[in-house]
């Protein structure tokens, strides 16, 4: 059965898919009073950025979210659903990074006077032979790799320091295999000279977006999630199949629609486009390489630790298998149930891939502010990882798509390492078009 929907001859949507891009979508689509609908198979909205209460204390079940941003279509957007003085706190980015048990600020690159002297001043000669090299590479464009823009700009024993480290422990890859283009705007494009300017006025400005950043003052950014699903239309419904349907695009076998925005995992579309339309736009080699592309998981773990004042603690170390520590219980008072020790707040420690409570606790018992598990949980799917042809492919893809009225939008449908800022401003990008 089908159903005719009375608006097969408008430009109504089908979203598949609450995150933070499609209920940007559906916001978008509203304030143009185009009809559209949102599935979504979990109970709650919000994907990567959803939090739950635990024990009366809020847990960021995939990372810690908070928004900022320097695109400033989106934040005039933005800040038309919240009332930035009664709802937010705008904090400055304190973050540490912990190396050979010492707490480093952070950005590492500009606070060289906590590190030893030998590395002091194997770091500065290698800065000094960088700046005044003929090596002129700016940005990221001309580099081939993720390994070769950090030793360039940082030298090799900033590089084998911290930035190895830890990004491998990211991505779980060898940095040679990471083409840089896609990391563009998310990098410090600091230069070696500047580095070692700075150190010397010991200026801490180290120019990336989130040096300060806003947070909800209740529920993070659950609570950006609440109020952007007010007023959408949300049917609880996981998708299975997406065909055509005469001139329409077919939801299930039973909900017609002109347009369809997918915010879902693009390795998935090769099981949810029935074979007429893989075969018409000539994609069933393209979604086979894309079924194919890597990406990494979290395990998210909720703890109490002792009062600190830092937002982020980064952990290069080997030996430890968690990558990161949020302070979340410093983004907000209300973060921190009120029946947590005093002198005591909440955090999350984050791990890639999925890692048992035993070797979780074991790691856990290795960090700083004697850190104690409260809950746990695993995300199968967080990190994309790029390679040389996963732009090209998804690009082409999206192309081909296009053509009939479905687009891609978001972090894991586009395959690009989106903040919560950047999968707004695409969600922008794709609903100014109608």
């Amino acid at each position: 059965m089908v159903i005719e929907s009375k608006n097969t001859k408008k430009n109504n949507f089908a979203i598949i898919g609450t995150g933070i891009s499609g209920l940007s979508c559906g916001k978008l689509l509203n304030e143009k009073k185009i009809e559209n609908t949102l599935f979504e198979k979990n109970n709650e909205n919000g994907g990567l950025i959803s939090c739950s209460i635990e024990d009366g204390s809020l847990f960021h079940k995939v990372g810690g979210h908070v928004f900022n941003t320097k695109f400033k279509n989106v934040n005039s957007w933005f800040w038309k659903y919240f009332d930035l003085k009664n709802e937010f706190s705008l904090a400055d980015r304190n973050a540490a990074i912990l190396i050979e048990g010492k707490l480093i600020n952070y950005p590492i690159e500009l606070n060289l006077s906590k590190l030893s002297s030998k590395h002091q001043k194997m770091i500065i000669f290698e800065l000094i032979e960088l700046s005044s090299s003929n090596f002129k590479k700016k940005g990221t464009s001309n580099f081939q790799n993720f390994e070769e823009f950090l030793t360039h700009n940082f030298g090799k024993t900033l590089y084998n320091l911290y930035f190895k480290k830890y990004n491998k422990k990211i991505w779980n890859k060898n940095l040679k295999d990471i083409p840089i283009d896609w990391l563009e705007g998310k990098l410090p494009m600091i230069k070696p000279e500047e580095i070692i300017l700075k150190n010397i006025s010991a200026s801490k400005n180290d120019n990336m977006v989130h040096s300060s950043f806003y947070y909800p003052k209740i529920n993070g950014s659950q609570f950006i999630v609440d109020r952007l699903s007010k007023g959408l239309n949300i049917k609880r419904s996981r998708v299975e199949k997406i065909d055509f349907y005469k001139n329409s695009i077919l939801i299930n076998d039973y909900y017609q629609y002109k347009n369809l925005i997918y915010t879902g995992d693009v390795r998935n579309l090769i099981n949810l486009l029935d074979t007429r339309i893989i075969n018409e736009l000539e994609i069933n080699n393209l979604l086979k390489e894309i079924e194919l592309f890597e990406s990494n998981g979290t395990t998210t773990v909720f703890c109490e630790c002792d009062i600190n004042d830092y937002s982020w603690i980064y952990i290069p170390d080997e030996e430890i298998k968690a990558h990161r520590i949020i302070m979340t219980g410093n983004f907000s008072k209300n973060n921190n149930s009120p029946n947590i020790p005093k002198k005591r707040i909440t955090c999350t420690v984050e791990f890639t891939g999925k890692i048992s409570l035993k070797i979780v606790n074991e790691n856990l018992n290795k960090l700083p502010f004697n850190i104690s598990l409260l809950k746990y949980n695993f995300c199968q799917s967080s990190y994309i990882i790029h390679n040389s042809k996963t732009r090209i492919k998804i690009n082409e893809l999206k192309s081909k798509l296009k053509s009939r009225n479905i687009f891609l939008c978001g972090r894991f449908a586009e395959w690009e390492y989106y903040n919560m800022d950047a999968a707004i401003n695409s969600a922008m990008n794709i609903c100014k078009i109608f």
